[in-house]
């Protein structure tokens, strides 16, 4: 009994020792490196309203080098996300060079970072439409890495990728798997009018300088994987994953074992993929210019 109370007392005693944390001595780079992760949404509604300190690091164009949006998180009531993002793109002072937009309308942004021609480098998980792409694109020469979603891409979106955006060296275009449900489960439909190498062909004719290539879901046939073999000769890593219109028994299999250095094959697990979902129904290519 002694020697529990002893003990007792002397965490006590430890705990008042401890000196209380006062966040305004951390350094300012530590900060900036706390509030980063706090989100856009609560920088701008919460954190750079507490003091003087605090605003002046949110307001340093570095703070927002990297900004992520997610349309999920959309504070009713509040000011709204595609102004939060044109704002932290404005803070950015020119400095922006990877962007995250998910769930909300992304058009506006597109064109807003198009027409300030920011050196961004890395586009993720953003939806596709063919137009505002492709004015954008001509104005991103230094766009290094693009993945897009759940989307609907065309030759022309592509072409125009290959032309004005030499530095591309990262393309994931990745959707929901091509199959269907029946009463009996889960089974593959194969059926040629799903087949489409649209996409493939394209990407093998015009980028040229991909290192990394993901096509999860791809309808393409092994005619379009053979177009990608064809002219990206300089491929480290293709991920075909859901690919399931393809066959990779035969020679094709063989010569993209051997010209790739990582390729992740149709059956191989989604398991830790972001935005692949189990899908209840077919699901339709973009119908191509």
């Amino acid at each position: 009994m002694y020697v529990y109370q002893y003990m007792m007392n002397q965490q006590k005693a430890i705990k008042l020792e401890q000196p209380t944390r006062n966040w305004l001595d951390l350094p300012p780079e530590l900060m900036a490196n706390i509030l980063y992760r706090i989100g856009v949404v609560d920088i701008f509604e919460s954190a750079e309203k507490v003091c003087t300190a605090w605003r002046k690091i949110c307001k340093d164009p570095a703070m927002w080098m990297v900004v992520y949006m997610d349309g999920s998180t959309d504070p009713n009531g509040r000011l709204p996300l595609d102004k939060m993002c044109e704002y932290a793109i404005d803070r950015s002072k020119g400095q922006l060079v990877d962007i995250t937009i998910t769930e909300f309308d992304y058009a506006k942004i597109l064109v807003y970072i198009a027409e300030r021609r920011l050196t961004m480098a890395r586009c993720y998980d953003i939806d596709y439409m063919d137009g505002i792409w492709t004015k954008a694109l001509k104005k991103l020469p230094l766009l290094e890495e693009l993945s897009l979603y759940e989307t609907k891409i065309t030759r022309r979106g592509i072409k125009t990728a290959g032309r004005y955006c030499s530095m591309l060296k990262t393309l994931k275009v990745n959707q929901e798997e091509y199959r269907l449900w029946d009463e009996y489960g889960y089974r593959e439909f194969k059926a040629k009018k799903i087949i489409n190498d649209r996409v493939a062909m394209a990407i093998g004719q015009n980028l040229h300088e991909l290192r990394h290539l993901e096509l999860i879901g791809n309808p393409m046939s092994n005619k379009g994987l053979g177009m990608i073999l064809d002219g990206c000769h300089h491929l480290e890593s293709l991920d075909l994953r859901a690919c399931f219109f393809i066959d990779l028994d035969g020679d094709l299999g063989k010569r993209c074992l051997q010209q790739i250095k990582r390729v992740k094959l149709p059956y191989d697990s989604l398991e830790g993929c972001p935005f692949i979902y189990q899908n209840d129904g077919m699901t339709c290519d973009a119908d191509d210019e």
